[in-house]
């Protein structure tokens, strides 16, 4: 029964020819785009978006002489809050060092030009009392909270979220259609051989058990190669942002769900079986 099994599942293989290697390809190519949304979902919830994270807030001011008095009477209303001055020559040398290619310009502009900063750090449940203190104080020109653009990140990564796992599921139906399709050609080019083995009293175990493996391995196949492709894409995502990390469980998930649609089809390829001659 198992070398049985195992020679029928190779000859399937083979005979599946291109065919089946666009089934692997196109599984590879959806199960490593939802495990790139996915680890970017991580990442984004775990660092940028995470609810526990402090709020960082910076306020513009009108004179640089003002940075050291408001830094006092915020600390004195908020003692909780760490509250840094930056004065014009230490926001352009931050800013040089945000773009060195332009820091030799920047080098070469008065102090006048870059304003007096003040960036505060404070708990997440006192941000807004803290901004709207900010905001009411005469010395400040502009406020600006880190949870805005958390905010609107989060919105945009919702968005973007959905449409890629609409993407995803598309693309794994492909996968699932692909697959049903290699399995319904190789039973119609196997009808007569199917026809003997009932013929001859062959279990449907056996009948049935090739054409279920051959999905399988296209699906195991692909997931295992999307698995590759993703860890390829995280290693050049760390590169550019070191703190970019992949929970492992994830890159182990990607074969067995690939096993799983690859099956679905299968079974689905072979639901006129027992109609075929």
């Amino acid at each position: 029964m198992n070398r049985h099994f195992a020679r029928e599942l190779r000859r399937q293989l083979r005979e599946s020819g291109a065919v089946g290697g666009v089934a692997i390809l196109l599984m590879a190519v959806a199960t490593s785009w939802g495990g790139a949304l996915l680890a970017a979902r991580q990442w984004l919830q775990g660092q940028l978006l995470a609810q526990g994270r402090e709020a960082s807030i910076v306020a513009v001011l009108a004179s640089p002489a003002e940075s050291e008095p408001l830094r006092q009477a915020l600390l004195a209303a908020f003692p909780q809050a760490a509250a840094t001055a930056l004065p014009p020559a230490a926001v352009r040398k931050q800013i040089a060092s945000w773009f060195p290619e332009v820091a030799t310009m920047l080098a070469g502009l008065p102090e006048t030009s870059f304003p007096a900063l003040l960036q505060v750090v404070v708990r997440t449940d006192d941000e807004p009392r803290l901004s709207a203190w900010l905001v009411a104080r005469p010395e400040v020109t502009v406020a600006q909270s880190s949870r805005i653009w958390q905010r609107q990140l989060g919105e945009f990564a919702s968005r973007l979220g959905w449409v890629g796992s609409a993407a995803a599921a598309v693309l794994l139906g492909g996968c699932l259609v692909v697959v049903l399709l290699v399995i319904r050609l190789l039973v119609l080019s196997h009808a007569d051989e199917i026809a003997i083995m009932r013929l001859i009293g062959a279990h449907e175990a056996a009948i049935r058990g090739p054409y279920l493996g051959c999905g399988v391995t296209f699906g195991l196949a692909g997931g295992a190669l999307g698995a590759v492709v993703l860890a390829a894409l995280v290693l050049l995502v760390q590169s550019l942002v070191p703190t970019f990390a992949l929970d492992p469980r994830l890159l182990l998930s990607l074969p067995p769900i690939g096993a799983a649609v690859g099956l679905a089809g299968a079974l689905l390829g072979l639901v006129s079986l027992p109609r075929e001659p």
